[in-house]
């Protein structure tokens, strides 16, 4: 009988859990003020992953306390603020053609800034009304000066 409940009892420890750790992809959307929409499509870590996010290869500005971030694959991460906003700045890149280069179609990148205020609906977190700053750092390429462009995102999960 105490074998049973202890199962039990470890059982409600493990499905209590709230973290999202790649579970469900995430729909990141960026809507420029030009019209053009870019989606990212990526899955979320709410828990520190030594294997992906080692000292060393995450700038120096994120910190890994547990809760205190959102980190999204490929060493971009979110900061969590006690006002439940998310903000981070990290480096896109987009290889089609974008309304705000006159249609040109190559590789855009550039330094993206967010912030925007959260909700978490049990496991998800969903973002509805952020806004971003996008500054465009090969424009030259395209015969144009390097600008900012801003704009909402949204984060959805799928």
């Amino acid at each position: 009988m105490k074998k049973l409940l202890y199962v039990f009892i470890c059982c409600l420890l493990v499905l209590g859990c709230t973290k999202e750790n790649g579970k469900s992809i995430y729909d990141f959307a960026l809507v420029f003020e030009s019209g053009d929409e870019w989606h990212y499509y990526w899955q979320i870590y709410e828990k520190h992953r030594k294997d992906d996010y080692d000292q060393e290869d995450l700038p120096y500005t994120i910190a890994l306390k547990e809760g205190t971030g959102i980190y999204l694959g490929d060493h971009r991460a979110l900061y969590k603020t006690e006002s439940k906003k998310l903000m981070g700045t990290f480096f896109v890149t987009k290889p089609e053609g974008t309304l705000f280069s006159g249609n040109q179609t190559g590789m855009f990148e550039g330094f993206l800034t967010v912030e925007g205020s959260y909700e978490k609906k049990g496991r998800k977190f969903i973002v509805e009304d952020g806004r971003f700053e996008f500054l465009w750092t090969n424009a030259e390429a395209y015969g144009m000066q390097d600008t900012v462009l801003k704009g909402k995102w949204t984060l959805k999960r799928l």
